[in-house]
């Protein structure tokens, strides 16, 4: 049984269960109704037999003094037995109550007919006791049972008539209102086949159903998401591995042809050998720290604590002209309060040091940089700006992307390894900030970091 209910649809299980319950409503009906029928025809029987077993039939007049002469058919049965064993009957009918379990001054009962082979009849016998007399008064009750079955019949045949316009009017009524759940699994069914921007039709959130889509679209909605979301970072990873590949690869077949070309004695100088293999692992190793720099970067706890963006611009000024002597780097406070952010500093002097640095290197031999730190009324900004030689316009669209070079034998040549401003985007996420770039070619670049401020802005 189990096993059936679980293959019927749910349509075909609501109009079932509303035939059913209607037929056992009309079922019940139909008996309580001719069951008080019954009892009403019986109930008005016995008033005839009593009125007729204590009025004219206790009287010996009422019959002709020839009872073989002509009078009108009556459906009375009536037997009087007198004291010296006589009796007289009259009955019209073919057939006749059997009187043998009949108790004289009982209430009337039902019995069946004298000779059972004449046919189902039944008869509602009284008997009485007078003066010597015993007179027993019955009625044929075939006329109240051909009603009762008539009453039967009827109620059945509008009982299925009922059904089945119920039934009816039930299919289609589940019909429309299943309409939503049908498009509830096309929209499920187009899902799995690939298409993630189906949505269900919206309804009124008033029905059960109305709710329903709006929580399966809300949900369809951060199941797509979640879905472009895993496959954006399935492609970035696969991209960062085969990018992490390739610039690993270059320095070790460098490092390979070099031993094979001393092993072989193409080329016998050790010394040189020896440099050439050291540059080559250095610029491996410069790549594999900053791969776990980007690691850290990601997944290491913040240290927020109140930094200063101006006095943290300027050590990382200081710092950077010592190792670049030659080059012009200026810092402007454009901030008119003390410009506090909760932050990490040492994460967050990294980014402006690999802001700085990258000005520095990739904007050219000739070119300045410029930090400034300014304000909003919710953030503070430290702006790394250099009139070097730009970027194109697709440069800067990719700019924060892992590996991404420009121009990527001169960045290897200068030992960059494409993760810089990765891990700037990357630490600058971490602390609820935003990284932009604006950048033309011939005319240089500039960098904008956002931070949360501590003290709000002065009006």
């Amino acid at each position: 049984m189990t096993h059936l209910s679980q293959n019927i649809p749910l349509r075909t299980w609501l109009v079932l269960i509303v035939v059913i319950i209607s037929g056992c409503g009309l079922g019940a009906s139909a008996v309580v109704v001719s069951s008080i029928m019954r009892d009403f025809t019986i109930t008005r029987v016995d008033q005839d037999l009593l009125k007729a077993s204590q009025g004219w039939a206790t009287r010996n007049d009422f019959l002709r003094p020839d009872p073989s002469s002509a009078r009108p058919p009556s459906d009375f049965y009536v037997q009087k037995m007198y004291s010296d064993g006589s009796r007289i009957i009259v009955n019209d009918s073919e057939s006749a109550p059997d009187l043998s379990n009949v108790q004289l001054d009982s209430d009337p009962v039902t019995v069946g007919q004298a000779n059972p082979e004449s046919g189902g009849v039944r008869w509602r016998v009284v008997a009485r006791y007078q003066d010597g007399v015993s007179t027993v008064v019955a009625l044929n009750l075939g006329r109240e049972d051909r009603m009762i079955e008539q009453l039967i019949v009827t109620q059945v045949t509008i009982g299925v008539l009922v059904l089945v316009v119920l039934a009816l009017i039930a299919y289609f009524v589940v019909q429309s209102s299943l309409r939503p759940l049908r498009d509830v699994k096309q929209t499920a069914v187009a899902i799995a086949g690939g298409d993630l921007d189906r949505r269900v039709p919206t309804l009124s959130t008033k029905t059960e159903v109305g709710q329903l889509s709006v929580a399966l679209n809300a949900m369809l909605g951060q199941l797509q998401k979640s879905v472009e979301e895993a496959h954006a970072q399935e492609k970035k990873m696969r991209r960062f591995v085969g990018d992490a590949s390739h610039e690993l690869r270059t320095p070790l077949t460098s490092l390979r042809g070099y031993t094979e070309l001393y092993r072989s004695g193409a080329m016998p100088d050790a010394d040189k050998v020896l440099t050439k293999i050291s540059d080559e692992a250095g610029r491996m190793s410069y790549l594999v720290e900053d791969l776990l720099s980007l690691t850290r970067a990601e997944e290491s706890p913040t240290d927020f604590k109140e930094v200063d963006a101006f006095d943290l611009a300027v050590g990382v000024a200081s710092s950077l002209r010592v190792a670049h002597p030659n080059r012009k780097i200026v810092v402007f406070n454009r901030t008119e309060d003390v410009p506090l952010v909760s932050a990490d500093p040492q994460k967050i002097h990294r980014v402006v040091a690999n802001l700085v640095n990258n000005a520095l290197i990739h904007g050219g031999p000739e070119a300045a940089v410029e930090i400034e730190v300014s304000e909003t009324p919710e953030h503070i900004c430290i702006n790394v700006k250099d009139n070097g030689i730009g970027m194109s316009p697709e440069d800067t669209e990719h700019v924060f992307e892992r590996f991404y070079r420009s121009d990527a034998s001169r960045s290897r040549a200068t030992g960059g390894s494409g993760l810089g401003l990765a891990i700037v985007k990357s630490i600058v996420t971490a602390h609820n900030g935003t990284v932009t770039v604006e950048s033309e070619l011939g005319k240089g670049t500039a960098f904008s970091v956002c931070l949360p401020r501590l003290v709000p802005m002065r009006k």
